[in-house]
């Protein structure tokens, strides 16, 4: 990502953009939108989430609602793309899934929620079903799922609302200097009501994150995002929050090993071999798309495996540097790298040969500029703060 102070034309503007521009936000092109790398350092920023909290614009986020005759036909023609088993959540709950292609190939990875029974008046265009998608992948996933749905489960995409992300061990306390002391459990929804200088919005908040923290995702019509974001930074300013960008996003979702679609994730790399095979319901009774190809693949055994390392010298591993074994024999690549600055060490996220992969706790080497540099494989994740 390269940071610019100008926007181009085709690129989408959250509804805080111009927040972000007056407060010195460096910018950059994101997944089709303009959207803040950094405010300040990095480390500042990344340490803010990890000791304090952090406040994050995530508006370019697609949240995808399903429409349809009634909750159950919209529950069995869902269940048809996803390998989560949808049926038995309740209203309110949410998981963590993907859509695949046919090979079980990951398209994308998303949350998938269930709406509650009841919502506010602001949220009733809100399908029973819901999803949030990345950025650049949400008109993918749209046309992916027209083309799969039946023609009687409506797609709405909401580009009404706006999604912020308060992140690490305030959170709680900000919250509550807003009213907020009613939370849901984790991977739920709930909906509250937020005055704020004589003006009231109901919000939706759920309990989920991609920092290693814990925290909530905040739901807020966009006509009330300015003045939720400035009164969280209010409130939060003594406890030390900070607005944060993706530059300290990546770092902290890299420690906790969180994989990122277009790196960790695409349509030509499985769950399985993403580590993502505790989120599959291969045994659910209906098929979904990738099934097959996925249950081919656990019984023969996924021949590539994601691993997570840590490097003694200081050099920063980046995304294509080949992994080698002790033999100097190529063996996959980084996907993702970075200097921790939790762990103040280089850490790297890579897809190898499963056959070829070291255990925990052995060694492998990373070419960097020509030399071969000493990693040793480490548990998953890196870091985690809950």
């Amino acid at each position: 990502m390269t940071a610019t102070t100008t926007c181009e034309p085709a690129l989408k503007h959250t509804p805080l953009h111009d927040w972000h521009i007056e407060h010195g936000a460096k910018c950059c092109p994101f997944g089709g939108w303009h959207m803040p790398l950094q405010y300040q350092r990095v480390h500042t920023e990344h340490a803010a989430v990890r000791q304090a909290a952090g406040l994050f614009d995530v508006s370019h986020m697609g949240v995808v609602s399903f429409s349809g005759p009634n909750t159950q036909t919209i529950t069995n023609a869902l269940e048809g793309l996803f390998p989560q088993h949808l049926g038995p959540l309740a209203p309110s709950e949410a998981v963590y899934t993907q859509l695949l292609n046919q090979d079980g190939g990951i398209i994308d990875d998303l949350i998938v929620y269930q709406r509650p029974k009841t919502v506010p008046a602001g949220f009733s265009n809100l399908g029973p079903w819901l999803m949030v998608c990345n950025a650049s992948n949400t008109p993918t996933d749209i046309a992916w799922c027209q083309q799969h749905l039946p023609s009687n489960v409506a797609i709405t995409y909401h580009t009404e609302l706006s999604l912020f992300a308060l992140q690490g061990p305030a959170f709680k306390v900000i919250l509550e200097k807003l009213g907020i002391t009613e939370l849901p459990k984790r991977f739920h929804l709930g909906f509250t009501t937020v005055s704020i200088h004589g003006k009231t919005a109901s919000i939706g908040i759920s309990r989920t994150g991609y920092t290693g923290e814990d925290g909530v995702e905040l739901m807020v019509p966009n006509e009330f995002a300015d003045i939720l974001w400035q009164a969280l930074l209010q409130a939060g300013e003594p406890n030390g929050l900070l607005p944060i960008g993706l530059a300290a996003r990546d770092t902290l979702r890299l420690e906790a090993a969180y994989p990122l679609h277009g790196q960790e994730l695409s349509p030509t790399i499985t769950p399985l071999e993403a580590g993502l095979g505790w989120s599959l319901r291969l045994d659910k009774p209906m098929d979904f798309i990738g099934k097959a190809a996925l249950v081919q693949q656990k019984e023969a055994g996924a021949p590539r495996q994601t691993v997570c390392l840590q490097l003694e010298d200081k050099a920063i591993p980046r995304t294509h540097t080949p992994v080698l074994d002790a033999n100097g024999n190529a063996i996959g690549e980084v996907t993702s790298g970075t200097l921790s600055p939790t762990l103040g060490t280089p850490i790297a996220i890579a897809l190898v040969d499963k056959a070829h992969a070291p255990a925990i706790g052995q060694p492998c080497l990373l070419e960097i500029r020509g030399k071969h540099l000493p990693a040793t494989r480490v548990k998953r994740p890196f870091y985690s703060g809950f």
